[in-house]
């Protein structure tokens, strides 16, 4: 009777079903450039990753906080945090500062750094083009916050392919304050 058992209790990988392990890396990527996807429910916590092609770049989770019984009617949890990342504003979207710092900051030529200075060019609108011209994402809803944590922490053993020069440090708040983190 242990066959019977084990086909009801899904495969896991430590805490996490590999279903959920696998839809993060090779489910159906969303691009940027398109309306996010409409399964995502209005307020609900999930764990998305960020790719750029096949190149894994970025794990986040959403829905700190998120009280799961009251009525949303504005978006929270997975869906903010994704509408978010798609905006590509720097102010208050960390996902943002990330891919302006490291993907387009690099690629600016001297004229473009000249008409950021004096008003004339955004980086949250060069930030968002970069978005939606080659970033996607896979994601999966949890049903709590701490279920979104435990996948999370997965990240840390590289399940979700190697570490890109843009992923940052898998808790930026335990560097040390001033110091510049080895990515």
């Amino acid at each position: 009777m242990s066959g019977v058992s084990s086909l009801s209790q899904p495969q896991m990988h430590g805490d996490v079903p590999l279903a959920i392990v696998q839809i993060l890396t090779t489910g159906t990527a969303y691009p940027f450039s398109e309306r996010l996807h409409g399964s995502l429910p209005l307020a609900k916590p999930g764990i998305y990753t960020i790719w750029r092609q096949a190149e894994f770049l970025y794990v986040g989770i959403a829905g700190r906080g998120l009280d799961l019984n009251a009525e949303h009617k504005k978006k929270r949890g997975l869906l903010d945090r994704l509408d978010s990342h798609r905006a590509g504003r720097r102010s208050g979207d960390q996902f943002a500062v990330y891919v302006c710092d490291r993907l387009v900051l690099p690629t600016l030529s001297p004229e473009q750094i000249r008409c950021i200075s004096a008003g004339e060019l955004s980086l949250d609108a060069l930030t968002r083009v970069y978005i939606h011209q080659q970033l996607s994402y896979r994601f999966t809803t949890t049903n709590t916050y701490a279920e979104a944590q435990a996948v999370d922490r997965i990240e840390k053993g590289s399940e979700f392919g190697p570490r890109s020069p843009a992923q940052p440090p898998p808790n930026p708040r335990s560097e040390t304050k001033g110091a510049v983190p080895d990515y």
